[in-house]
């Protein structure tokens, strides 16, 4: 199991239930970290069991009010005076 960082994109006709939105994503074991009302996008996190991350995007983008939701990947690179680039 590994955890998976995801961006939910609240649809704009629902921003003003942001708080139900939210709620129904946490009762799937979405984890909040923050809601950034402004832009009308929840961040967080699932655990998910390996090669299934595609069936928690759809469990996720499946509540209502939720227009898209998307993975969250970190990229890191060698520090500049490391022998690989």
């Amino acid at each position: 199991m590994t955890e998976q960082e995801w961006v939910v994109t609240v649809a704009h006709q629902y921003l003003q239930h942001i708080d139900d939105v939210v709620s129904n994503l946490e009762s799937l074991g979405f984890r909040t970290s923050g809601v950034l009302r402004n832009l009308g996008q929840v961040t967080g996190g699932t655990t998910v069991p390996h090669a299934s991350a595609d069936s928690v995007r759809s469990a996720l983008a499946a509540v209502t009010g939720v227009a898209s939701v998307d993975a969250v990947h970190r990229y890191r690179a060698a520090p500049p005076d490391h022998d690989v680039q």
